[in-house]
């Protein structure tokens, strides 16, 4: 299958909300964009970064460190808060990519984009981008935030019975039961798998899903 299948699919208009809260907790706000921008929210930009290794896709994600703040110890996908100097909220991703797992950006082939996410515990309003990986993967972890790199196989978001639930404490106190792709020991949920989930539709309903490598 070649990449393009996706590309092509990522420039047909996006699911946005619809396909996004399939994996949004039950307490999550439905903002609209106009209320949004009333909270001066910080602008960031992720990346959805696939791996396109001979055997089957995966895709990128980092492990955060533990910390005293919102997403201590999550799964996420590796960016953050866009700076003056960034020509555009793509460069945003890259840059942020590149610090955080070492991968260089012109190695990254930008294919599209996902719907923009606002995550209201961290005040951030996310703007997440697709990319392909060109060549080997040379992974380095960055020191102070990132406890581990770990590739997931895209196949395994395809299938109906990823999706499940899973109690997790919210800010370290109240324990609510939330949507997640539980994998081995890992645990997508939140924004992740809202932004996750988008990606899954989109691929799903443009009937490319079984032309992935490993699917089946």
């Amino acid at each position: 299958m070649d990449i393009s299948d996706i590309e092509a699919a990522l420039r047909r208009p996006l699911p946005g909300k619809e396909a996004q809260f399939l994996m949004a907790p039950g307490y999550r706000p439905d903002y609209t964009a106009e209320e949004v921008m009333k909270f001066n929210p910080r602008i960031g930009g992720v990346l959805l970064l696939i791996n396109p290794t001979p055997e089957r896709y995966t895709v990128v994600f980092t492990l955060r460190k533990e910390y005293n703040g919102t997403h201590s110890g999550q799964m996420s996908f590796p960016g953050g808060k866009r700076e003056e100097g960034d020509m555009d909220i793509t460069y945003t991703a890259l840059r942020e990519t590149e610090e955080e797992i070492g991968v260089k950006r012109e190695t990254v082939n930008v294919i599209g984009a996902l719907s923009e996410l606002y995550i209201p515990p961290s005040n951030f309003l996310v703007y997440p981008t697709v990319g392909v990986l060109r060549g080997p993967a040379n992974f380095t972890p960055q020191e102070y935030e990132v406890a581990e790199i770990v590739e997931i196989p895209l196949d395994f978001f395809m299938k109906e019975e990823s999706r499940s639930t899973t109690r997790i404490k919210v800010m370290g106190k109240t324990e609510v039961e939330v949507p997640a792709y539980l994998y081995d020991k890992y645990v997508i949920w939140g924004a992740t798998a809202i932004m996750m989930s988008e990606f899954v539709y989109v691929i799903n309903n443009n009937d490319i899903a079984h032309k992935w490598p490993g699917s089946r």
